[in-house]
């Protein structure tokens, strides 16, 4: 709780610790607690208090234990659960690559203070009845213990005081002010008046500091002021140059999205009529999704664009790289299966693997198209249905040994044989399935496409001619 010393936190965090280590030697390599901070590089919400601390667990290799991070942490929290005097123990799972912020982040933003707090009370309180939504967070935690100075305005006016009055005899007590210094050899010594400390920590003290007035009265500060007493914030956050609160959480395995749980909450409330002056802005891994999707698109059209005119210079004909390109719905056959077939999501790290694989399926439809080209240049009396199926014929080996190694590099990745790594795991499953599919599909529909289009020329020729003689 607020107020909690640092020996208490640490006692508390025993607690935690003795759950620890009553995991599987199998499952835990190593948990280091952090007191008095909140770290982590970005995990949570940086800050420092001395009711707060920090544990990193780092967990065995995913093929080393029998179980995945998300059931290790469901367990943990079900016994944490059952502890007394935590105000809250939250989890994050760290699974590696570019920091992309917590699942859900929204931020409320606005220059009410109290609107924007009761506002983020409600969102808070609005994603904790979701499904799926766990370990609810935000950045407006409170601080130490401070004493707030309510003035009385009319009274202050009336008693020949000013704000700045107050301020600067409130602050000259209590941080003290350097009225002179005196050289002591090479070094300057500044003279601070400051109110001893013994009277300093008097709690009432304050309230009977004497101010003096412009006509030279000595003012007691309790005449012109309430004072309350309380727990105050421990930072303000700004996002755009105005304050904000960020609430964040996290997403239970299960069919529900960040983004689309984000969507709901952002969607449950009418800013315009019900909170004026207030707006949501999406952060987190739901605003990077967005953000990465567009971003994807255009590359994976810009990708597709450049290898056309790479292969129009290639071929010097505007029909053929079509069939080169053509090999790369094969692949996201195999891709989307494999992804349906496991059961994952199609995520961003998946469509990273998309694009690899366009460039190498591309590759294969490139080595058959070309080759058949060349003999047909080389040997213009044979009929074209011999010249495809010779060409296909020797190119099969190439292909399916150099489809076949690649499958091999990949796929063990995939499946964490010899070792895991969640970020590339979904690239290789893309790669190497999307290979599988890609391969033989290309090598059976890819001649048959060749034939096709020489077909569509040919006729093309004849009605060119037949116009003309006519």
């Amino acid at each position: 709780p607020t107020g909690s010393s640092l020996d208490a936190t640490e006692d508390k965090i025993k607690e935690i610790e003795a759950i620890l280590q009553a995991l599987p030697e199998d499952e835990m390599q190593s948990h280091m607690a952090i007191l008095g901070s909140l770290g982590g590089g970005g995990i949570f919400t940086p800050g420092e208090s001395e009711n707060w601390a920090f544990i990193l667990i780092t967990l065995t290799p995913y093929n080393a234990r029998n179980r995945d991070a998300e059931m290790i942490v469901a367990d943990l929290r079900e016994q944490t659960d059952k502890l007394e005097g935590f105000d809250a123990v939250r989890y994050i799972i760290d699974v590696g690559g570019p920091p992309v912020g917590r699942p859900i982040a929204i931020r409320v933003i606005g220059g009410d203070d109290a609107m924007r707090t009761t506002l983020a009370d409600s969102v808070t309180a609005y994603l904790a009845s979701i499904e799926g939504v766990t370990d609810i967070d935000r950045d407006d935690k409170l601080g130490k213990e401070q004493v707030e100075i309510k003035i009385d305005y009319p009274r202050l006016s009336e008693l020949g005081l000013t704000v700045a009055d107050i301020a600067q005899n409130v602050r000259l007590a209590y941080d003290g002010q350097v009225v002179t210094r005196v050289r002591y050899g090479d070094e300057d010594v500044g003279f601070r008046v400051i109110l001893e400390e013994s009277i300093r920590n008097k709690p009432d003290y304050l309230s009977e500091l004497k101010i003096p007035n412009r006509r030279g009265r000595l003012i007691q500060l309790k005449e012109v002021a309430q004072f309350e007493i309380g727990p105050g914030p421990s930072r303000y956050f700004h996002y755009e140059k105005e304050r904000t609160i960020t609430v964040t959480a996290d997403i239970a395995l299960g069919d529900l999205t960040p983004l689309q749980a984000t969507q709901m909450a952002v969607d449950y409330f009418d800013l315009t009529s019900d909170w004026p002056g207030m707006r949501f802005v999406i952060g987190g891994e739901a605003e990077e999704t967005q953000e990465s999707i567009v971003s994807l698109g255009i590359t994976m059209l810009t990708a597709v664009v450049a290898i056309y005119f790479v292969l129009i210079l290639l071929f010097n004909s505007v029909t053929q790289p079509l069939l080169v390109i053509i090999a790369i719905p094969f692949g996201l056959i195999g891709v989307i299966g494999a992804f349906a077939m496991h059961g994952e999501p199609l995520g961003f790290l998946a469509m990273m693997g998309v694009i690899g694989l366009m460039g190498v399926v591309v590759n294969d439809s490139l080595i058959l198209v070309n080759y058949i080209n060349i003999h047909r240049e080389s040997e213009p009396e044979k009929k074209i249905k011999r010249i495809v199926a010779e060409g296909t014929a020797t190119r099969l080996r190439p292909i399916i040994l150099t489809s076949i190694t690649t499958i091999a590099g990949v796929l063990p990745l995939a499946y964490g044989l010899g070792g895991s790594d969640p970020f590339l795991a979904p690239m290789a499953l893309a790669l190497g399935y999307g290979i599988l599919f890609a391969t033989p599909l290309t090598l059976i529909l890819l001649p048959s496409l060749y034939m096709i289009l020489d077909d569509i020329g040919r006729g093309y020729r004849f009605l060119n001619r037949l116009v003309f003689k006519n």
